[in-house]
């Protein structure tokens, strides 16, 4: 199998990236990259508590993880916007792939509309705002990237309350993988984001099970917990998953109003493969200290 092309084309990056002022006034990556080394990784296993959303994280051997405003400011150095909602990253030191951990709270959502949801209907729409997403990135000094293919089509997993999907993106240099689940809570969701590249990814479900395995809501916040009089969302999970895409649901505009309030510009959810390579040279160089 061959190796991970994003690391290389990182490392690349990095060292034709060294001038440490760009003309435009934007970060470097060798900036971005110097900032990420200083945030405050942890890489001791252990038992791991996200207040946002009362839940947290058993983080196992051979990860690192960064929580709260360390993961908020990761995630708006490598991705462009501002993501005060990205409350956890994890990074696997064994296949240099990353997840974010992004909670909305947004209320209780309904699983009844999951039927209305169009595979290839939300796929033309996520093409058709590539450029619209791109044109933030140039402002803050970031490659651009464009939509590939379903590599798994949207699916409700009614037992789990979790929805899943992902897709390929390619810029002018590399292609790489998003698999994403949307895992319902009590009172709001999480967007779990896998990134990494082509030859590791298995299915959306395989690549994101670990890291909901190491996941879990407290007792009380969990979907199952919701009590009649709960906040509610006031729509449902395929709205939901539309608005993360940044798509409309069939003939209505609320999955495209609730865009624009739960993204801030965020191009539907997606993430960049950025600095993995950066994060798995520093890792062991800190190991070695």
């Amino acid at each position: 199998m061959r190796s991970m092309t994003v690391g290389l084309a990182l490392a690349a990056s990095l060292l034709i990236a060294a001038a440490d002022v760009r003309a435009d006034g934007a970060m470097t990556d060798a900036q971005r990259q110097a900032e990420s080394d200083a945030l405050r990784w942890i890489t001791a296993p252990g038992d791991y508590a996200l207040a946002l959303s009362h839940s947290h994280i058993v983080l196992p051997q051979n990860y690192a993880l960064l929580v709260g405003v360390d993961a908020a400011r990761y995630d708006e150095l490598w991705n462009g916007v501002a993501s005060p909602n990205t409350e956890a990253i994890v990074f696997s030191q064994a296949d240099n792939t990353i997840a974010y951990y992004i909670f909305e709270d947004s209320g209780h959502v309904a699983e009844d509309d999951w039927s209305e949801v169009d595979a290839d209907d939300f796929l033309a729409q996520i093409r058709a705002t590539d450029e619209e997403g791109n044109a933030q990135r140039r402002q803050a000094g970031l490659p651009l990237y464009y939509t590939g293919d379903w590599h798994e089509r949207p699916h409700f997993d009614a037992a789990t309350k979790t929805a899943y999907w992902a897709f390929d993106l390619r810029s002018e240099t590399d292609r790489w993988m998003n698999a994403t689940a949307l895992r319902l809570a009590r009172e709001g969701y999480h967007r779990v984001i896998w990134v990494g590249g082509l030859d590791q990814f298995r299915t959306a479900t395989g690549s994101l099970d670990a890291l909901l395995a190491m996941h879990d809501y407290d007792a009380g916040y969990r979907y199952t917990d919701y009590v009649e009089g709960d906040r509610l969302a006031g729509y449902g999970i395929g709205a939901l998953a539309a608005a993360v895409m940044g798509v409309k649901l069939g003939k209505t505009g609320l999955a495209a109003i609730l865009a624009g309030i739960l993204l801030f510009g965020k191009k539907f959810g997606i993430v960049l493969v950025a600095a993995i390579g950066g994060i798995a040279a520093w890792l062991r160089r800190k190991r070695r200290n």
